[in-house]
């Protein structure tokens, strides 16, 4: 009965009793933020799940197409052609031109292999293949406007006036931090006085012209030619720009005029065959095109052009003649801007336009140059993506 009657006392009830419960507290918060921690680095350097990970990418990568210019339709086409082609780095499509037009071209494929639907569904889902490819183009252009003469580069043709009038042409030799180095007039050897205003432009490949007004620093002899330092300047101003990417044709074609005549209360178009007249398409792009003719149109006549590419149907498109660069007393240039064109013959400007031929083989579409993030694969047949799930009625 001793024994039993021994007490034991686990927890003090003296004055230590609320120390040791603040420690035991601090201690346990201690120990849970530490395997928090530990939970969250370990997470972090084994990465998101794959799940996670598809969640977080599909709102990112639409987000970045939005706001590139992709309406909802393109961007989520964009997105299941990606897919469709297992890129590993899919965001290398909005600064890869190579990586996007490999997927835009598989694309294409895709929907020419697949003759199950209308040729009505066909054509348009091209067309967003190709509003894709414009939208993207677009943007890059916007992102690659120059904003200083610091990033002029070396050889780039340029063409000077001063204010008495005189131009000529010339080029950059060198860019430096202070100034820029063109080559100097070589007619009569006159040399402007330093700090005589002098008005330079440029036209920019793929881009824009641009006009900048400077002033001369000096002169200096680069490899025993004399050129003229000019000062920098972060004020150019943009002259032109062109909405989409020309291509050389240089292939023959018919050209109608059109006049508009009222029957019953509408207006219709009337093609006036017999004033049939003959030229040469120069380039084409998808917002017009170039005429070489001994006798062009005045400028805002309503045209109708009749041309082949690839020795293929013949394409027809209606147009306006915005302007005529004239070459000696007779003929020149006539540039025509297009009012209506079906999205048949639309699509197949922009496939000459953009080279968006169908690969045989996946070796023979990166065979120009392998886009990053691309996943190198064994030459074989490509197989269509299936155009039902990936691609937009």
């Amino acid at each position: 009965m001793i024994v039993l009657q021994a007490g034991f006392r686990f927890i003090n009830t003296g004055q230590g009793t609320q120390t040791n419960v603040i420690w035991f507290v601090v201690i346990f918060g201690v120990v849970v933020v530490a395997l928090l921690v530990g939970a969250i680095v370990s997470r972090t350097r084994r990465g998101r799940t794959p799940e996670e990970m598809r969640r977080y990418s599909r709102h990112l990568f639409r987000r970045t197409a939005k706001s590139m210019g992709l309406t909802t339709v393109q961007a989520e086409t964009l997105e299941r052609l990606v897919a469709a082609t297992k890129i590993r780095q899919p965001f290398l499509v909005f600064s890869s031109p190579a990586l996007l037009d490999d997927v835009l071209r598989r694309g294409l494929y895709s929907v020419e292999a697949n003759r199950a639907g209308p040729e009505e569904e066909r054509e348009a889902r091209k067309a967003v293949i190709f509003g894709i490819k414009q939208a993207l183009e677009r943007n890059a252009r916007r992102g690659a406007v120059l904003r200083s003469t610091h990033l002029v580069k070396p050889g780039q043709v340029v063409a000077v006036g001063t204010e008495s009038g005189g131009k000529f042409q010339s080029r950059v030799v060198s860019n430096m931090k202070d100034f820029l180095t063109i080559l100097a007039p070589a007619a009569d050897g006159t040399r402007w006085p330093r700090g005589t205003p002098v008005d330079i432009y440029f036209w920019r490949e793929g881009d824009a012209g641009y006009t900048f007004r400077s002033k001369v620093l000096g002169y200096d002899t680069v490899k025993g030619t004399s050129c003229v330092l000019v000062q920098h300047t972060k004020t150019l101003r943009k002259e032109q720009r062109r909405r989409a990417r020309r291509k050389e044709l240089m292939r023959a074609c018919f050209y109608y005029p059109v006049r508009i005549a009222d029957a019953g209360g509408q207006r219709r178009a009337i093609i006036e065959h017999n004033l049939r007249a003959l030229g040469t398409v120069v380039d084409l792009s998808t917002g017009g095109c170039a005429i070489q003719t001994m006798s062009p149109f005045e400028p805002g006549r309503l045209v109708m052009v009749e041309f082949d590419i690839e020795r293929k149907t013949p394409i027809r498109a209606f147009g306006k003649v915005r302007g005529v660069r004239r070459s000696g007393p007779r003929g020149g240039v006539m540039h025509v801007m297009y009012t209506r064109v079906t999205r048949q013959y639309l699509n197949r400007i922009c496939e000459f336009v953009y080279d968006f031929s169908k690969p045989r083989t996946v070796a023979e579409a990166s065979v120009q140059a392998r886009p990053e993030g691309a996943r190198p694969v064994a030459a074989q047949r490509v197989k269509p993506i299936r155009s039902r799930p990936y691609l937009p009625r």
